[in-house]
C-alpha cells in the first residue's frame, strides 16, 4: 500500500528487484523498446518543510462530527442537477489537456478543475444498501462541505474486505458532485504471458467499462495500483507492459471519454513504466501516471517530474505523514499538499490516504483521518480542509440531506 511499510532489507530487495527488472527490459528492448531513460532512486525519511509560524496555530474549530463551520452551513444549497439519478444525465467527459511545455489543465465537463482527492476505503460492502446510501450520504456531504471533488480507492476485485464500487458509490458521489476514479485491479502475482489469464482480464475490463462508462459520476479508469512495488516479478516486467498497453487501448477504445491512469509508489519505477508506455506507438495522451507517497521524496519527485520526458502531468494518488514529524501529522500532511500545489502546471493535485481508520488493511489504523462512525480523530481533515476551500471552484453547493 505504501513506501513507508518497507524497511531496510525490502528497501535493499527492492532495489535489487529493480535491477532485474532492468536487465529484463534491456533484453526485450532490443526489438524496439527505447531503455531506461533515467536512474532510479530510493525514497529518503520526511523532513517536514514550508511551513510558517502562522501555520502552526489552531485552525479555525470546526464542528467535530463534519469539519463544517457555522458559515459554511449557510453556504448549503441543493444543487441544481446533482440529485438526477445516473439514467437522467448525461455522461462526463474528462480529459487532460497541453497548452505548452510542462503545462496541463485537468477538464472535467470541459471546465478546469484541481483534483481535490480522497483515499476512500469504508467496508460497507457486507451492509444492506439503504445502510450503505446513509453512510454515503454522510460521509460524501462532508467531503463536499470540505471541497473534495474526487474519490479513489480499491474494489472488491482486489481481495482483503475491500469495499465496492458500484451504481450506489457512483450515484450518491454524484449526487455531491464528486468523481470517482474507478478502480479495476490488476494482480502482481499474475503470469502476462499467460493467454488465458489476459483474456480474462480482458473480459473482466470490458464489462467493467460497458456498465459504468455513461455514469456522470466517473472520472477516470484507475487500472492497477502499486503492481511493480507488491511484488511483480522482474521477468514478468516485459509481459506487464505489453499487457498494460492492451487493456489501456481496450478500455479507451469503450471509453474515449475518460483517462486511464496507472499508480505507483513514488517515482522508483518511473523509468519502467515510462518505458512501456512510450514503448509502442500512438503517443495515448489520455494514458495518465499517478504517485503513492509517504516521504519527504515527495518535494524532490515534484521539483524534478520533468526530467523524466513523460509528457505528462502528475498525480499524487496517496499522500500521508507520519505523527513523530515535526509540528505533528496534521502539518505534514498540509505541508504535503501545498507541496503538490507549488507545481500547478504539472501537478494536478492530489489525494491524502486515508478516509477511515476502520479499512481492511492494517495500516488503515494509522493513516485513517476519520473513526468508524466518520468522525475526524485529529486536526488533519479541518486543515487540509481550509486549504482545499481556498481553492477556485472548490466552495459549491452541496445538498444538506
Amino acid at each position: 500500500m505504501n513506501l513507508n511499510r518497507l524497511s531496510l532489507p525490502s528497501l535493499i530487495a527492492c532495489v535489487l528487484v529493480i535491477a532485474l527488472i532492468g536487465i529484463a527490459w534491456s533484453v526485450w528492448s532490443r526489438d524496439g523498446g527505447p531503455g531506461l531513460p533515467h536512474p532510479v532512486t530510493l525514497g529518503s525519511q520526511v523532513q517536514r518543510t514550508g511551513v510558517t509560524p502562522q501555520d502552526e496555530q489552531a485552525p479555525e474549530s470546526p464542528d467535530q462530527r463534519t469539519g463544517v463551520t457555522p458559515q459554511d452551513e449557510q453556504d448549503v444549497r441543493p444543487p441544481s442537477r446533482a440529485d438526477l439519478p445516473p439514467s437522467e444525465a448525461s455522461g462526463s467527459t474528462v480529459r487532460v489537456q497541453k497548452i505548452g511545455d510542462n503545462e496541463f489543465r485537468y477538464l472535467v465537463n470541459s471546465e478546469a478543475q484541481v483534483f481535490i482527492g480522497m483515499g476512500y476505503n469504508p467496508i460497507y460492502r457486507y451492509l444492506s444498501n439503504e445502510e450503505r446510501a446513509a453512510n454515503y450520504d454522510r460521509d460524501f456531504r462532508i467531503l463536499c462541505q470540505a471541497g473534495v471533488n474526487h474519490i479513489t480507492g480499491w474494489d472488491a476485485d482486489k481481495g482483503y474486505e475491500q469495499d465496492k464500487f458500484d451504481e450506489l458509490t457512483l450515484d450518491y458521489a454524484h449526487r455531491y458532485g464528486i468523481g470517482v476514479v474507478m478502480p479495476f485491479f490488476l494482480p502482481f502475482d499474475g503470469d502476462y504471458y499467460d493467454e488465458a489469464f489476459r483474456r480474462d482480464l480482458l473480459d473482466q475490463a470490458a464489462a467493467k467499462v460497458a456498465r459504468f462508462r455513461d455514469h456522470p459520476a466517473l472520472r477516470m479508469w484507475g487500472v492497477g495500483n502499486e503492481v511493480f512495488l507488491d511484488g511483480l516479478p522482474p521477468e514478468m516486467a516485459p509481459a506487464f507492459g505489453d499487457f498494460y498497453l492492451e487493456v489501456a487501448d481496450l478500455i479507451h477504445g469503450l471509453d474515449p471519454n475518460h483517462p486511464v491512469i496507472y499508480r505507483e509508489g513514488e517515482d522508483i519505477f518511473v523509468p519502467i513504466i515510462v518505458t512501456f508506455m512510450q514503448r509502442r506507438p500512438p503517443e495515448r495522451e489520455w494514458l495518465l501516471y499517478a504517485m503513492n507517497v509517504y516521504t519527504a521524496e515527495i518535494e524532490r519527485i515534484l521539483d524534478t517530474w520533468t526530467d523524466y520526458g513523460f509528457d505528462r502531468p502528475l498525480f499524487v494518488s496517496e499522500f500521508g505523514a507520519e505523527e513523530y514529524w515535526p509540528g505533528g501529522r496534521a502539518i505534514g500532511y498540509l505541508d504535503m499538499w501545498r507541496m503538490i500545489r507549488s507545481h500547478p502546471e504539472y501537478v494536478m493535485g492530489g489525494a491524502p490516504y486515508v478516509w477511515t481508520t476502520e479499512g481492511p488493511e492494517p495500516v488503515d489504523q494509522k493513516w485513517g483521518l476519520m473513526d468508524g462512525e466518520s468522525v475526524p480523530v485529529d486536526d488533519t481533515f479541518s486543515r487540509l480542509r481550509a486549504d482545499w476551500l481556498e481553492e477556485e471552484g472548490a466552495r459549491r453547493s452541496c445538498p444538506a440531506t
